[in-house]
């Protein structure tokens, strides 16, 4: 492993510094899991899922009313925070810290909200005008991971539940979320 503290940016009062070459901070693709929760979606590929949620029309609601365009997107996102230890340095534990839901719908930038829905759909209409973000006090467990590897590019991990996952940085102008 390229770092011997990979959690390091979770610890308490931790600061990033412009020397933190590996760090699990940022966006990840997830490329590789055996978690059957994940592989279980489609047993038809290889696992990939991109961190997030994404609803897109299914082909038989093609010609219903307010179902959108093929460009129509409503993207779920669970928001964790993470936290670690010098003790455990390849050790981190999640919570859920809330809950995104967003449109990324076509070029629409009317502010009015029936060609929105016309255009995109009635819920992308709805929540590209009126993105959902659900935060509170309460953060309940998600989860632990242990960090196997880490690199600047790539980082293998272990769940608590035994399962592992290969996950790909997004480079910054990359990201689509």
């Amino acid at each position: 492993n390229p770092t011997a503290q990979p959690a390091a940016p979770y610890y308490d009062g931790a600061t990033k510094t412009k020397d933190d070459n590996c760090t699990l901070a940022g966006k990840w693709t997830l490329v590789y899991t055996d978690a059957p929760d994940i592989t279980g979606l489609d047993t038809s590929r290889v696992p990939f899922n991109k961190n997030v949620i994404e609803w897109k029309r299914p082909e038989w609601a093609r010609n219903l009313p307010f179902s959108g365009s093929d460009e129509s997107r409503v993207l779920q996102k669970v928001v964790t925070s993470a936290s670690a230890t010098p003790e455990k340095p390849r050790i981190v534990n999640l919570k859920v810290a809330g809950l995104e839901v967003e449109a990324k719908s076509s070029e629409n930038t009317s502010s009015d909200v029936t060609s929105r829905i016309q255009k995109d759909g009635l819920i992308a209409g709805l929540l590209s005008m009126n993105p959902i973000d659900l935060k509170g006090p309460l953060n309940p467990p998600f989860g632990q991971f242990e960090v196997l590897y880490l690199d600047d590019d790539l980082r293998i991990i272990k769940t608590y539940q035994n399962y592992f996952a290969v996950n790909q940085r997004i480079k910054e102008g990359e990201e689509w979320f």
